[in-house]
This record gives structure tokens, C-alpha cells and sequence, in this order.
């Protein structure tokens, strides 16, 4: 039991990192519709004036697990990538697992993340894996992911 238990929490991150890196690559593929391309450009060349990044990218990952009978797992976990420059794109991910799979176990998840918005693209992800199996066992989770301004 205990093995086809951590083959579904395997699974279940695996599908995780793959719907994170998804959104990640269609940006290779995607692009700015240019509407009016003077003005594309001249915010271009403004970040590259200020000195700010062109691009930014931050992803906050977190784990939790109560494993044991009667165990207990609290996980808090925040970051703010918001900073003072705006980039011209950004991207951010936040994503959890939260397990709690023993016999009266708990397991309790909170993650905060902010980032920048960029000044032509924002890409957000947030993606989170609750589970909860066992007798009386329980999970619970909260995800924020935040863009700033």
C-alpha cells in the first residue's frame, strides 16, 4: 500500500512540473502582437535605458508531507520577486504538493508569491496537488499568486 501510495505522489508531481514547464515553453513559441510597433520599440528601449532586465522569471515550489500515523505537517512559504524594475516580460509559477497520507495524519500548505508584471507580457502560473488518504486523515492547502504593477 505504502509503495502504490508514493507512486501516486510521484505521478502526481510529475504532472505538476509538466503543466508548470508547458506554459514555459509556449512563450518560445508565442510573441507580442505588434499593434503599433513604434511603440513595442520604444518601451524596449526604455528598459534597456533604465538598466532594469529585459525579462524576468521566479518560481516558488513547495512540498508538505505527513507520512506517519497521528503525524503532522505545517509548511508556510512566501516570496516576493516584485522588486523596483518592471521587465518587458515576465513570468512566474507557484506550485505545491501537499500530502497527508497516513492513518489521523495532517498536513496543512500556505504559499504566497509575487512577482513583477512586465511592461508587454505576464505570464502566471499556479498549480497546486492536495491529497489526503487514510483514516480521519486531512489536507489542506492555499495558493496566492500575485502580479504586481
Amino acid at each position: 500500500m505504502t509503495r502504490s501510495i508514493l507512486a501516486g505522489a510521484t505521478l502526481a508531481l510529475g504532472v505538476l512540473a509538466l503543466g508548470a514547464a508547458l506554459p514555459a515553453s509556449a512563450q518560445d513559441f508565442g510573441g507580442v502582437r505588434l499593434r503599433g510597433p513604434a511603440s513595442v520599440l520604444d518601451r524596449v528601449e526604455s528598459v534597456g535605458q533604465s538598466g532594469c532586465r529585459l525579462s524576468s522569471t521566479n518560481v516558488t515550489v513547495g512540498v508538505n508531507r505527513a507520512l506517519a500515523a497521528g503525524s503532522q505537517a505545517r509548511q508556510q512559504l512566501g516570496t516576493d520577486g516584485s522588486g523596483g524594475c518592471r521587465p518587458l516580460v515576465s513570468t512566474q509559477v507557484t506550485a505545491g504538493v501537499n500530502l497527508a497520507l497516513g492513518p489521523r495524519s495532517v498536513a496543512d500548505q500556505s504559499i504566497e508569491a509575487s512577482g513583477p508584471r512586465g511592461l508587454l507580457a505576464a505570464t502566471n502560473l499556479a498549480r497546486g496537488v492536495n491529497f489526503a488518504t487514510g483514516n480521519r486523515s486531512a489536507a489542506g492547502q492555499r495558493i496566492l499568486s500575485r502580479t504586481g504593477q
